[in-house]
């Protein structure tokens, strides 16, 4: 056996304890590696601001290309906190010096541009300041770290970057709010155009918690007006990464205001309802950027650089041709289902009254807001009209069946007047619309609804009354006002008489104002929608009418994305085709259209196939039963005609029975009587033969006569009466004979009614074979058995006497009688014989109308 070393073991099995070490220490080293390369941002020629917070204390510096450093640590937010590996510091801001939370008087901590916070424009930043580059586009991003989540945060929401200041100061917000959206408010003055929101993931990689550090941005390309300009990005620090997480896409109607207000991190500086930083971030801030131009997905810190270039090159590499100007389908919904569109051909519809909405819009990067968008559904209405986008309020008269007999629609597009951002701060407009109610109408149907998945935003209605013109005075419609339901004070609460519907019915929600509760649309859910919808019955109208007003009150900040819809209620069966068409002259006059071909299927009882189908069915239906009534008559005659052959037949029978049988024994004893008188005084002894041979002839008579009787008696057509009869004849046959008689018979047989010639021949059939027995066997065993088998009535003879050679030729016509009678009947005769064994006739004859009941023996 080898020896190994002292010393070169020792080593070997040092090693081997140490291994695991070792690895982890590589695999910690490597990860540190990759977060290290997590490195804080460099200048580069966009830069327009870059504040890495890595200061103790204020002032912290501004390294962009307008540097403007921050001078305001205020209301306790927290310098030198540590940041992510490979950043100094950052800042936290969940912190406060009084207030109540949720409330606007909540002071939270905030890090101002200005060295105090006031209520005027002493605190506006001052210039020069550019947030946006030369065209207009920008980029704000920040890497934060929440300590609690939105949803239990103290503030009224959670403000990341700001320039938000009183009066005309106002120019934009980019915060989380606390229903959990990412959120960019641009405002010009109080007026706000434009924005993004979108639901910020709560699984997956990205989804939100208090451990990791995520990094959010916000970015503009600079086209006005157009889809998706505006981004949101969501992404959770990692090692690997590649690109930054797209969460959703927004619409700036215009660039932002060049006015410069309150310039914040981690707050708002604008003073709410006279009270200031209630908005606080509840949690840690650093690596705050203002870019010049709207980075790409990869143009951030945690892309590593090769990554980096790889996807700038690719970029270059992949200069696409401006789209066309165009429309397209985007999905068809029938009552509510998502349908699946065909290649070709029309979108086929079952039977029946639908809504149908059709969804269709503009690739991305077309401007809209220049856009003139008219829809059509051929077939079913007469003239074009304006397509909508974003949400809307839907007001439907319906009939006593529930269909939709008018239909108005009121869109909420871009901002309502006096929108501030928030729900809560937003003044509620109030909004009055005449509706005429037709005299069909029995009840009135409001839909508040998200359009399109792609549009975003909030729309909140509020003090829902309608009244008839005649009467202004009390309201038609019941809790207006939303102060009746279940669970009113949470979001997901439902008033009395409303319904939620959607594909995220969490869009729909209860809002909580000051003023009173409101209806809302909460909406940052790029691909789904939902709907609050309530129905109330209407009075009884006059004839030819009526006008109602339809007053609300409302706000609303509604983003509008590249679909808009068009939506139909009731439509009937039929063809249709819906057309769409846009006109825009930027950047250069334009036309565009789209159709689809829709087919509602009819009832089969509209087909044009139908009447004619169904008149020729009626006919043939008329026929049928003629002919079967004539049938019917004819099977009456037929049946009639063959009662009276039958009757005829057994008369026939019958005579020939009287004349063959009967008139040869009558025949018979006139002969006896004559010898008898001839042989009486001369004879004696031949007249004594001959009064013998007259008594025997005299009582064969009268058994001819009775099987005669019976044969034609009604009350025998029965199995068992047969039965009886047969057994009787067997027992009277071998009595005193050297004959040993067994019979063989069940205690009762299937009902069914035999007729008087089956009788007569199966019953004769039977004499015959037994009598064969009698004249031929000699001494010997008899088996007679009776039973019935599927229909059939069996009759078996079996003996054992002397039997005979089937294979001979037959002496007499016993045996062609057996047969043709049997044959007569429809059945069969079946002989075997054996010299010395004996002899089985099987008689079997189908009787019909018999019961196939098993008997019991």
């Amino acid at each position: 056996m080898a020896v190994r070393p002292p010393g070169v073991s020792g080593w070997l099995c040092s090693m081997s304890r140490g291994i695991p070490w070792i690895a982890m220490g590589v695999a910690f080293a490597m990860m540190y590696r990759q977060v290290r390369a997590a490195e804080p941002y460099t200048v580069d020629e966009h830069t327009l601001h870059l504040w890495h917070l890595d200061e103790g204390a204020p002032p912290f510096a501004d390294s962009g290309l307008s540097p403007k450093p921050l001078l305001g640590l205020l209301n306790g937010a927290a310098a030198g906190v540590p940041s992510l590996p490979g950043m100094v510091s950052a800042v936290s801001f969940n912190h406060h010096t009084g207030g109540n939370p949720l409330t606007a008087d909540y002071a939270g901590a905030l890090l101002h541009a200005m060295p105090k916070s006031a209520d005027g424009p002493e605190d506006d930043v001052t210039p020069p300041f550019p947030i946006a580059g030369s065209e207009g586009a920008f980029t704000i991003e920040a890497l934060v770290r929440f300590e609690v989540l939105p949803t239990d945060a103290p503030g009224v929401a959670n403000d990341i970057v700001s320039m938000d200041g009183e009066g005309d100061t106002r120019v934009f917000n980019f915060r989380i709010e606390k229903p959990g959206f990412l959120s960019f408010i641009p405002f010009s003055g109080h007026t706000v155009r434009g924005g993004g929101l979108a639901a910020i993931p709560l699984t997956g990689p990205n989804a939100i918690n208090t451990e990791d550090w995520f990094h959010v941005a916000v970015s503009y390309d600079g086209n006005e007006g157009t889809p998706g300009n505006l981004k949101l990005y969501w992404t959770k620090v990692a090692p690997g990464l590649k690109s930054a997480c797209l969460l959703g896409s927004g619409t700036l109607a215009s660039d932002l205001s060049t006015n410069l207000g309150d310039f914040v991190i981690g707050n708002t500086g604008r003073t709410i309802y006279g009270h200031r930083e209630c908005n606080p971030f509840p949690g840690v801030i650093d690596e705050v950027r203002i870019s010049g131009i709207a980075r790409e997905p990869a143009d951030f810190f945690f892309v590593s650089p090769e990554a980096r270039n790889l996807a700038a090159g690719k970029k270059g590499r992949d200069v696409s041709k401006p789209q066309d100007f165009q429309l397209r389908l985007n999905r068809v919904l029938v009552d509510g289902v998502p349908q699946t569109i065909p290649n070709s051909g029309p979108l086929t519809i079952r039977p029946g009254l639908h809504r149908i909405d059709v969804d269709y819009g503009f690739p991305p990067g077309t401007p809209v807001e220049t856009l003139a968008v008219n829809c059509l559904l051929g077939g079913f209405e007469d003239s074009w009209r304006p397509a909508a986008r974003g949400m809307v309020l839907i007001c439907e008269t319906l009939d006593v069946g529930g269909e939709v007999v008018s239909s108005v629609s009121f869109p909420a597009v871009g901002q309502s007047q006096g929108w501030e951002g928030d729900p809560n701060e937003s003044r509620l407009g109030a909004r009055l619309e005449p509706l005429f109610v037709p005299s069909g109408a029995k009840s009135l149907r409001i839909t508040l609804s998200s359009g399109a998945p792609d549009s975003t935003g909030q729309f909140i209605i509020g003090n829902l009354s309608v009244n008839l013109a005649s009467q202004p005075a009390g309201s038609l419609w019941p809790n207006g006002d939303f102060n009746e339901g279940v669970l009113l004070d949470t979001m997901s609460g439902v008033p009395t008489g409303w319904k939620r519907a959607g594909d995220d019915p969490a869009i729909a929600r209860v809002v909580q104002r000051n003023e009173g509760k409101a209806l809302g649309l909460v909406d940052g859910n790029q691909e789904a929608s939902a709907s609050w919808t309530a129905v109330a019955a209407l009075p009884s109208l006059p004839a030819g009418g009526a006008t109602v007003l339809l007053s609300w009150k409302e706000s609303y900040n509604v983003i509008g994305g590249n679909s808009y819809r068009a939506t139909y209620q009731n439509v009937p069966p039929g063809e249709y085709k819906f057309r769409a068409i846009a006109v825009t002259g930027k950047p250069k006059p334009g036309a565009a259209d789209m159709e689809l071909a829709v087919t509602v299927r009819r009832p089969i009882w509209e087909m044009p196939w139908f009447s004619p189908a169904a008149a020729a069915v009626l006919m043939g239906l008329t026929g049928l039963v003629i002919l079967q009534a004539y049938r019917r008559r004819s099977l009456v005659r037929l049946s009639k005609l063959r009662l009276q052959h039958t009757l005829e037949r057994d008369r026939t029978r019958i005579a020939m029975d009287l004349h063959d049988d009967l008139g040869t024994r009558v025949s018979s004893l006139i002969m006896s009587v004559s010898l008898l008188d001839r042989d009486y005084e001369r004879d004696s002894e031949a007249a004594r033969r001959h009064l013998l041979r007259l008594g025997s002839s005299s009582r064969e008579l009268v058994g001819a006569m009775e099987e005669l009787v019976w044969a034609v008696d009604p009350a025998n057509d029965s199995l068992d009466q047969l039965a009886s009869h047969l057994t009787g004849l067997a027992q009277e046959m071998f009595r005193d004979t050297g004959v040993r008689l067994r019979i063989d018979v069940p205690t009762g047989f299937p009902p069914g009614q035999l007729r008087s010639d089956f009788r007569h021949h199966f019953s004769l059939a039977v004499k015959e074979s037994l009598h064969n027995v009698l004249k031929h066997a000699g001494p010997c065993a008899l088996h007679f058995e009776i039973r019935t088998d599927a229909g059939e009535v069996i009759a078996i003879v079996r003996d054992d006497g002397r039997g005979f050679d089937a294979a001979r030729p037959a002496e007499g016509n016993g045996l062609l009688n057996l047969h043709s009678r049997l044959a007569e009947l429809g059945g069969s005769c079946h002989v075997e014989s054996t010299p010395g064994r004996g002899t089985v006739v099987t008689l079997c004859c189908p009787v019909r109308n018999l019961s196939n009941t098993k008997i019991e023996r």
